[in-house]
């Protein structure tokens, strides 16, 4: 999605327009991340993500923001994330993944284009690749302990789960040299033939991401995104940065 396209979306338009009005000078970028930038947005199922870049970051500019974000949050979009100058330049070695993907796919809405000069170690990035598959997955098994005898919150349980890999997914291409594509499935494809693991359980799981019907049982499902997602932690934990080899 083009700036000027943006725009023309009267939601992100009026947003926009608030958020200046409610912190004036201090607010440096207004910058639109995420599935709307890249060009994968579903109307049905997305959001607009935004990130404020303010010069200051103190209790009293929160006050000033904070009529202009509660509006926004009532149409049902996420917060936005609120970051500084300051914040971008330090948090490449912590946040890699999430400043990699702004990096790659975003539309300044306001002022200046704050992700243009950011830097990220490839060692953060594969740490924190690992860390954060790891963890997910591990809230994915409580997340069975709970739901597994429902179809509908297993249902969900896979769908949102499917999302957070993906965004995952686009790190760990980051890590491999590669840039990440702008859809979800293509993403999973792209992750998957590096990594040589089946990407027929989640091509099920896009399909019920967007709506489709699955017929019989998830449980079968389940089990084979559950062990695909196993064997891609096993996978990026021999990851090396590019251009050093698979670790042994």
């Amino acid at each position: 999605m083009s700036e000027p396209r943006a725009m023309d979306n009267p939601v992100l338009r009026g947003a926009v327009e608030s958020l200046v009005g409610a912190a004036g000078g201090r607010l440096k970028s207004v910058v639109l991340y995420g599935s709307a930038a890249r060009g994968d947005y579903q109307e049905r199922t997305s959001d607009f993500n935004l990130a404020l870049v303010l010069d200051r970051l103190d209790p009293a500019t929160l006050e000033a923001l904070s009529p202009a974000i509660a509006a926004w949050t009532r149409r049902g979009q996420p917060p936005p994330r609120l970051l500084s100058p300051e914040i971008i330049a330090e948090a490449g070695d912590v946040f890699p993944i999430e400043m990699l993907d702004i990096r790659a796919s975003h539309v300044v809405l306001h002022g200046e284009d704050p992700f243009a000069a950011l830097a990220v170690r490839r060692d953060h990035l594969r740490l924190q690749c690992e860390r954060e598959l790891r963890e997910k997955l591990m809230r994915l098994r409580e997340g069975y302990v709970e739901c597994h005898a429902s179809r509908g919150r297993l249902r969900r349980l896979l769908t949102d789960s499917y999302t957070t890999f993906t965004a995952l997914f686009r790190g760990c291409l980051h890590l491999l040299g590669e840039a990440p594509p702008a859809h979800n499935a293509e993403v999973v494809a792209a992750f998957c033939a590096r990594a040589g693991i089946d990407a027929a359980p989640f091509q099920q799981v896009d399909r019920l991401k967007r709506g489709e019907a699955v017929n019989g049982d998830l449980k079968p499902l389940f089990s084979r995104y559950y062990h695909a997602l196993t064997e891609a932690v096993r996978r990026v934990d021999r990851f090396a940065p590019a251009g050093e080899g698979e670790r042994q």
